[in-house]
């Protein structure tokens, strides 16, 4: 992987809009998240990147070498550096990168010769010196030999011949490698030829007419169609362009050209750019909506149906993430091809950004149809793919907008069924939901939610409460359960439930998660400091957060500055999130183990865990779900309850219930030789301030949960 910033270089801001535009319609926009990676393929040469927004940091070999800020660029296009380096790049605050393939790069380049020129500029700014000293080889200096080398680099990674001219005996100066291949000469061979020699139907006085405007307006192109003769004296036709790069006394001039065949192959490769992904080769967005408009011209002459279908694969990152970006695109392509075989030649199958499918469904008769039809595509998606001798599981869901019920135009249609996908998320896996006008009043929810949760995270809006665990046997205080919270400056206490669910669909969790880990342990850090006897802080986790590769690193260089006694930390996981990857689960755990903190899976017998993987999982505790707790009378929840302890105490485990509300409950807890319990009968959650107080004298002003 070839990482490399171009530093104090404002390239792109320097670039007219109409290059930006058609760069932002032909590129990926990525979000990386605070502590998120950036991995690649490792082909060199492959991408580039632009940082719109936030900040990263370039490591090698766990070294930082250095900061990139918003609206520098930076990747695998090595223009600064020509040697490969390995290296990362991590995320300090959420950012936002525009990549930019070797494809779109070259179509930039061919498309635009002020792309060009700009690059050029850049080189020459960088090294202090000027185009002239660069193009005619001059090594004034170090810096300008290493520019020299890279204004080369640039020239040969260009999609048109491209020749510098000095006009003083219009010899030419350099000539890129396609220029060279073209025409048949060796490099020592080309510089002591003229353009007279190569462009046949070139003579001085047209030249001299051409680059005269040039001289008097320095932006301006001059365009000329020439007739190429190669050294073996065969003949082509070509447009060029002619710029001048430096006025001087002998100004020196760079021709573009563009053989008129090759022209039309490359027009052809920016078509495909323009309206297919690169990845998938499936239809991108701009094609989709035309498709989308011609279907709904169709349906209005034929009073027919049209589906537009969401497909969103719910997994997708956290798959990219564990396991390998290659991986990632492979299965991108392979959902690509299961939902084409799916559906009718009719019908278009396009990609969206990331993780999402976007499907065409054309004259339906009826919306029974266009339910089968979701019925298949999420049956077509669940049997495991296999990449790369890999089993992989995904689980999708859909959003689904009808013409004309729903939007009379694409725009309305996408942006309905994205409104239902919202919905449908909050589903079981392989689910699909219609649009109702009430998802887009959701869906800005949601969206006003994220932004409330980013600003809550800057302005440290939310808080970590305590519920104190009581030993049953001894009634002694054992131990306590951290809590998030959080008070809106402008709505007030926002319903826990309800801004973790969020958190967790746009992936904020992890760096809320984060939060909560440090505030935990500078708590502790800060009671120890007071003289109080040290107890253990249990810390919920979130999927997410724990699949991250360096996670458990993370947690012990928080636990080890803090100074903390492992044993003093707990984590709490869920059965759902230890069996999803349930191999990679227990290595991560054992690790973790080893450190020396405590684990504890939470919500115990409301999942689907395995015995076979529990007894190898090396953890402390069970936690006994509130909703049996609450209802202990019914003769299968005790019954639950009862084999949870058993099996905890077989396998030398303690057990923890939660939610205890009443004395009966208490009773049925101690008698079925539960270990330990929290619950409001016992204590309700506590504020820093009271649960300091509690330690230190055994009471404490207390706060409803």
């Amino acid at each position: 992987m070839d990482l490399i910033q171009l530093k104090d270089v404002e390239l792109f801001k320097s670039l007219p809009d109409s290059i930006l535009n058609e760069l932002s319609e032909q590129c990926q926009t990525v979000v990386l998240q605070p502590g998120e990676t950036l991995f690649n393929d490792g082909d060199p040469g492959h991408h580039m990147y632009v940082t719109l927004g936030g900040h990263l940091t370039i490591f090698k070999e766990k070294q930082e070498i250095s900061q990139i800020s918003s609206g520098q660029v930076f990747g695998e296009m090595a223009i600064i550096e020509s040697k490969n380096r390995s290296a990362t790049v991590q995320a300090a605050t959420q950012t936002t990168l525009m990549e930019i393939t070797k494809p779109q790069f070259d179509s930039l380049l061919a498309s635009n010769d002020q792309f060009l020129l700009s690059l050029l500029t850049t080189l020459s700014n960088r090294s202090r010196g000027n185009i002239s000293d660069l193009a005619m080889g001059y090594k004034k200096k170090d810096a300008q030999e290493k520019i020299s080398v890279h204004l080369l680099r640039i020239l040969d990674d260009s999609p048109n011949e491209i020749y510098i001219i000095d006009s003083s005996d219009h010899h030419f100066v350099r000539g890129n490698s396609l220029a060279l291949n073209n025409l048949g000469y060796q490099k020592d061979e080309f510089t002591k030829r003229t353009l007279f020699d190569v462009i046949k139907n070139m003579t001085p006085d047209i030249f001299n007419n051409l680059s005269r405007p040039l001289q008097n307006n320095g932006n301006s192109f001059a365009t000329f169609q020439g007739i190429h003769q190669r050294k073996n004296g065969t003949q082509y036709n070509s447009e060029i362009r002619f710029k001048l790069l430096q006025k001087d006394t002998n100004p020196l001039y760079v021709a573009m050209a563009v053989d008129k065949t090759e022209r039309l192959l490359m027009e052809e490769r920016l078509e495909t750019l323009a309206y297919f992904d690169p990845i998938t080769s499936l239809p991108n967005l701009a094609l989709a909506k035309d498709r989308l408009g011609v279907a709904i011209s169709q349906a209005d002459r034929h009073e027919k149906l049209i589906a537009v279908i969401i497909v969103s694969i719910i997994n997708y990152k956290s798959i990219s993430h564990s396991l390998n970006p290659h991986v990632g695109e492979l299965l991108l392509k392979d959902i690509g091809k299961r939902l084409e075989v799916c559906l009718r030649k009719e019908d278009t199958v396009a990609r969206l950004e990331g993780e999402d499918f976007l499907l065409i469904l054309s004259g339906a008769s009826h919306q029974r149809f266009i339910t089968l039809m979701a019925q298949k595509i999420a049956q077509t998606l669940e049997p495991m793919f296999t990449i790369n001798n890999q089993d992989i599981s995904i689980r999708s869901t859909m959003g689904i907008s009808l013409y004309p019920h729903d939007g009379k135009d694409p725009h309305s249609l996408v942006k309905n069924a994205q409104a239902a996908l919202w919905s449908a998320r909050e589903k079981e896996k392989h689910s699909f939901q219609y649009y109702n006008p009430k998802f887009l009043f959701q869906s800005a929810k949601k969206v006003d939610m994220e932004t409330d949760l980013r600003k809550a995270l800057e302005r440290e809006e939310f808080e970590l409460h305590y519920q104190p665990k009581f030993n049953l046997e001894t009634g002694e205080l054992a131990g306590m359960e951290s809590l998030i919270r959080w008070c809106h400056p402008e709505k007030g206490w926002v319903p826990t439930l309800e801004f973790i669910q969020a958190a967790e669909e746009n992936r904020l969790i992890i760096p809320i998660g984060e939060w909560v880990l440090l505030t935990a342990c500078q708590q502790i850090k800060q009671w120890q400091s007071m003289g109080l006897d040290p107890l253990n802080v249990a810390v919920n986790l979130s999927g997410h957060q724990f699949n991250q590769d360096n996670f458990a690193q993370k947690v012990e260089k928080q636990v080890v500055g803090f100074g903390l006694d492992p044993t003093l930390l707990e984590l709490e996981l869920t059965e759902t999130i230890l069996m999803e990857n349930s191999k990679d689960a227990i290595s991560r755990l054992r690790t973790l183990n080893d450190f020396g903190l405590r684990l504890s899976i939470d919500d115990f017998g409301t999942g689907f865990s395995s015995l076979k993987y529990l007894k190898d999982m090396p953890i402390h505790s069970l936690k006994i779900d509130q909703t049996f707790v609450h209802e202990h009378q019914l003769k299968t929840n005790s019954a639950i309850i009862q084999a949870v302890v058993s099996l905890a105490h077989n396998l030398e485990l303690q057990t923890i219930a939660e939610g205890v509300e009443t004395e009966n409950q208490l009773a049925f807890l101690r008698e079925t030789g539960c270990d330990l319990a929290q619950g409001i009968m016992l204590s309700p959650v506590l504020s820093p301030d009271d649960m300091t107080r509690f330690l230190q004298t055994g009471s404490s002003s207390t706060e409803s949960d």
